[in-house]
């Protein structure tokens, strides 16, 4: 088969259509998976690849079809087919690309389907002729609808989250108390503030909702429904599907630092009991507190690395889907009419024609396949998650009825939750300050699983950051205090001394302090490492040095806690993901990177872990006593 598709075209003395057809597909199937198991946008590499790919989709369909009307007499009817359902799953596999304001790629995507429509309107036997133009009609009216309501859905989003900025200027004013277990007094929005029209005080600029009105559902009233047998104290014992709303009410607060709003309950007392007395009420119970961050981000990932957000602006997306299911129906039935073409074409005029019917067959499956794979996609969405709970709320007779309960229930646990994969990049200036690692560590950054450990030691030092008085300094006593004890505490178990490091705390910015207990943090690992002396720098990925089987049961827990946050906070500076400013992060990372080459790097290509630690060691002892000659000057 494959010799006969890589035959040359008679007309055009160039590979087949239908091996440009087949090759045009396969790519344009490639591009769906990378978009279905996104989102690809936070990875440079990656982001490259599917710029190239989705280049070379627009250009080899649009060379497949001025191919089309070149390799034949005239353009039968395979060509036709092709056309068509090139151009539909040219469009629609792009379901991963986020709404954005550019109308240079939806207008590329109609310059195709006019072209296809072009090569349709020539001939079409009658039981093509109906079915194609269904189908090229559904494609046009979803590239027509995007390209229409794209500035539409970003802006209802924004103007959202304005809504939610303005409201939560007075939420507080709401309720008298607030009780941060049972939710009471926390009216944070869940859905229907856009389904009201708000109100202006006289002589104010803000607005105001409808508290009372039926359509709007707050995380109080979720929490309230005592009695329910989806939501009540019996069904939903450990809070999970509450805890759900809560997520996507903390999502809608989030999203306003990424639209430049004010937080206006930042530092009020209520907000602290809900983190303290609600969400961190059981210290050990880390795993509620990332879970209900895990779905938070979850959200916010959707709303500006996939078209989620917008296609639930307005509830559930019931007409895109609709178009999809009429979509799978019409091209499904183009596989039984297409046995009928190889009679009708004159046997002089084939183009190499070959396997017309299987391959036709082949890209129905295709496009059946995909647009049932982003219907489920939507269907099994966290946010028609949401959706059906707050419709349980505000249709009692409907959402409270045993069979719907049941049924949403059955939803409920095949609806994917939107978990964190807790895993969290990394980055060790010891080891990655050299120009092919670091390169290697922007386009490939190495993570790792975030360990009990430390989960467990995060939550503790929230729960001591909330208890402590405020204006009390930050101290040393104990590993529970603050995270920088382990580092603390790392230090004291490496050097069997105290080392003052708590300077750190009150340097001028908040690069130099991470940078400090970063550096510190790696020389007392390589301390505490067995195997420094064999493990060459070269080779290491950034992640802890040493094994929990290697590690003394006593350090293990303050290790894994110091040095994957460690890691994990030189990775943000290397991002520019701290509060400093991006041109100090910049200068103050750069210049510290050049003084860890030149001390550790500049005269051998393969240290050791142990090598850098005695190179930084006496250099450090020669900067604090400048008497003591340096003895390293030959290594």
């Amino acid at each position: 088969m494959m010799k006969r598709l890589f035959k040359q075209d008679k007309v055009t003395h160039m590979a087949s259509v239908e091996l440009w057809v087949l090759a045009t597909t396969l790519l344009l199937v490639v591009r769906f998976l990378m978009d279905f198991f996104g989102p690809w946008y936070s990875k440079k590499f990656t982001l490259a690849a599917v710029q190239t790919i989705e280049l070379l989709n627009y250009n080899m369909v649009h060379y497949t079809l001025g191919l089309m009307q070149l390799s034949a007499a005239r353009v039968n009817d395979y060509f036709q087919v092709w056309a068509v359902l090139m151009v539909t799953l040219q469009y629609s596999v792009k379901i991963g690309r986020p709404y954005g304001r550019s109308k240079r790629i939806p207008l590329l995507d109609l310059m195709s389907s006019f072209w296809a429509g072009n090569l349709l309107r020539v001939q079409t036997v009658f039981l093509l002729k109906i079915p194609l133009w269904f189908i090229w009609s559904v494609n046009a009216a979803r590239m027509m609808a995007y390209f229409l309501f794209t500035d539409k859905a970003m802006t209802r989003n924004e103007e959202d989250a304005r809504l939610v900025s303005d409201y939560m200027r007075y939420e507080h004013t709401l309720s008298e108390t607030s009780n941060a277990e049972s939710m009471g007094g926390y009216k944070y929005l869940v859905c229907g503030e856009d389904q009201q029209e708000m109100k202006r005080e006289p002589g104010k600029f803000s607005l105001t909702l409808d508290m009372k009105h039926e359509k709007l559902v707050t995380v109080e009233k979720i929490w309230g429904l005592h009695d329910s047998r989806l939501l009540g104290r019996t069904a939903d014992p450990d809070n999970k599907l509450k805890d759900f709303c809560l997520s996507y009410a903390l999502y809608k607060l989030l999203r306003r630092r990424l639209y430049d709003l004010p937080i206006h309950e930042a530092g009020r007392e209520k907000t602290k009991k809900l983190v303290l007395e609600g969400i961190l009420k059981d210290g050990s119970d880390y795993e509620r507190a990332f879970r209900i961050t895990g779905v938070e981000l979850s959200f916010l990932q959707d709303l500006f690395h996939s078209k989620h957000a917008q296609m639930f602006i307005n509830g559930f997306p019931y007409g895109s889907l609709l178009l999809s299911l009429s979509l799978v129906a019409a091209t499904g039935y183009i596989a039984y009419p297409i046995r009928q073409i190889p009679q009708r074409i004159d046997p002089k005029d084939r183009s190499g024609i070959t396997h017309g019917v299987l391959i036709t067959r082949f890209i129905v499956a295709l496009i059946i396949a995909k647009e049932i794979s982003e219907i489920l996609m939507y269907v099994f969405s966290q946010w028609t998650k949401v959706l059906m709970i707050c419709m349980h709320i505000n249709y009692p007779r409907l959402g409270r009825c045993c069979l719907v309960e049941m049924a949403m229930t059955v939803m409920f646990k095949l609806i994917g939750k939107g978990k964190w994969n807790r895993k969290i990049r990394q980055y060790n200036l010891l080891i990655s300050s050299r120009l092919l690692k670091i390169t290697a560590a922007r386009l490939f950054p190495t993570s790792i699983k975030l360990e009990t450990e430390v989960m467990e030691a995060i939550m503790q030092s929230f729960k001591s950051l909330g208890t402590r008085e405020e204006g009390a300094p930050q101290t040393c006593e104990g590993f529970h205090q603050n995270p920088e004890i382990s580092m603390s505490y790392i230090l004291d178990a490496a050097f069997a001394s105290k080392a003052d490091l708590e300077w750190a705390i009150d340097l001028e910015a908040d690069t130099h302090r991470i940078l400090v207990w970063h550096i510190a943090t790696c020389l007392c690992e390589i301390n505490l490492s067995d195997e420094a002396t064999a493990l060459k720098t070269f080779w290491m990925k950034p992640r802890p040095f040493v094994n929990k089987s290697r590690a003394p049961e006593d350090v293990w827990k303050h290790y894994i806690t110091a040095s994957s946050l460690s890691n994990y906070c030189a990775y943000l500076v290397t991002r520019g993901l701290v509060p400093d400013n991006g041109l100090v992060v910049e200068k103050v990372f750069f210049v510290v990177r050049r003084e860890i080459i030149g001390a550790t790097f500049r005269r051998c290509r393969f240290n050791s872990l142990f090598d850098i630690y005695q190179r930084l060691m006496k250099n450090a002892e020669r900067d604090t006593n400048p008497n003591v000659q340096s003895g390293d000057s030959k290594n």
